[in-house]
């Protein structure tokens, strides 16, 4: 991949429902647009102690190995709590790699901005797109009460991943049963 392609990170607040799913399905329907290489977006709600529960994922990458660490990690530093769920639902290998890779490459004030939206509304929206900014995603959440993005560059994501994957597993391995 070209170290110089975008990562965008993308959220957005909503008061309904049905605001943030008219979103959710408007960003995948444009999935394979332009020059494309992966989509990720999570529908986020508050539960009863107002903690940011998932509601509903999808992902271009979910077949790739770290595919759902795209938007595991990259919710993780936006919102700890849900990206660990997401984590715990679709995997954690490529997790430390994506993770490092968006503290290291991304604006924190921005970071902290978009973070700040999560909270904002009763429902929330995360994209992360790899090679889309997010000045073409933001359009299209027409039903959206705010918005922000931060990009990032690709870099060397792909070498990091690699050599996470390099790494020796530590701690005990069971086979069989």
């Amino acid at each position: 991949m070209d170290p110089n392609a975008p990562v965008s990170l993308v959220t957005a607040s909503y008061s309904t429902r049905d605001g943030a799913e008219e979103d959710f399905r408007r960003v995948w329907g444009t999935r394979y647009d332009g020059e494309f290489h992966h989509t990720s977006i999570a529908v986020l709600t508050k539960g009863s102690g107002g903690e940011l529960c998932v509601e509903r994922t999808n992902s271009t990458a979910k077949h790739l190995v770290w595919g759902g660490a795209l938007l595991g990690g990259a919710t993780f530093v936006l919102a700890p709590a849900a990206g660990i769920g997401m984590l715990a639902t679709f995997g954690t290998t490529g997790a430390p790699a994506i993770i490092s890779h968006v503290r290291e490459h991304a604006d924190v004030e921005q970071l902290a901005g978009i973070a700040h939206l999560l909270e904002e509304g009763a429902w929330s929206l995360v994209v992360v797109a790899v090679n889309r900014r997010g000045e073409v995603t933001i359009p299209l959440l027409t039903h959206a009460d705010r918005t922000a993005s931060v990009d990032l560059p690709w870099g060397d994501l792909e070498e990091e991943l690699g050599q996470e994957f390099a790494r020796p597993v530590s701690g005990p391995v069971l086979v069989g049963t």
